[in-house]
């Protein structure tokens, strides 16, 4: 018994570290909305996410990226998306707007970062 707690003390340090030293980027907090009461993830300040047709391609994209100054981040393999981090001179807001209207991008999102203590509240589809 004193084994297996020893195990699962282990692995829930190692977890923790592992989740809590992923990043170094900054975050914001976006405030919680009146409507609902629900809850609203932190959000980096730089970094935001764009996904694009896969019909289209990423060249809109990777044009509008150098048009517009971003650096790419990470350019996903599995999915047709890439997170990118705004330039020093916009807001994220504005540079997401300006995203949104790029030929090809089906959506722009925040990069929400989630912690182990953040509240879980399942979500339900009704069809």
């Amino acid at each position: 018994m004193q084994k297996n707690f020893t195990i699962l003390i282990i692995y829930l340090a190692t977890m923790t570290t592992m989740v809590s030293c992923g990043t170094k980027q900054k975050v914001v907090e976006t405030p919680t909305p009146v409507h609902g009461g629900e809850y609203v993830p932190e959000h980096s300040e730089h970094v935001f996410l764009v996904m694009y047709d896969a019909e289209v391609g990423k060249a809109p994209l990777l044009k509008a990226i150098e048009d517009y100054g971003c650096e790419i981040v990470y350019d996903y393999n599995i999915i047709t998306g890439m997170a990118l981090k705004k330039p020093g001179n916009k807001t994220l807001e504005e540079t997401m707007a300006y995203f949104r209207k790029v030929d090809g991008v089906t959506s722009v999102e925040y990069d929400h970062i989630y912690h182990l203590t953040d509240p879980v509240k399942p979500k339900t589809e009704i069809r």
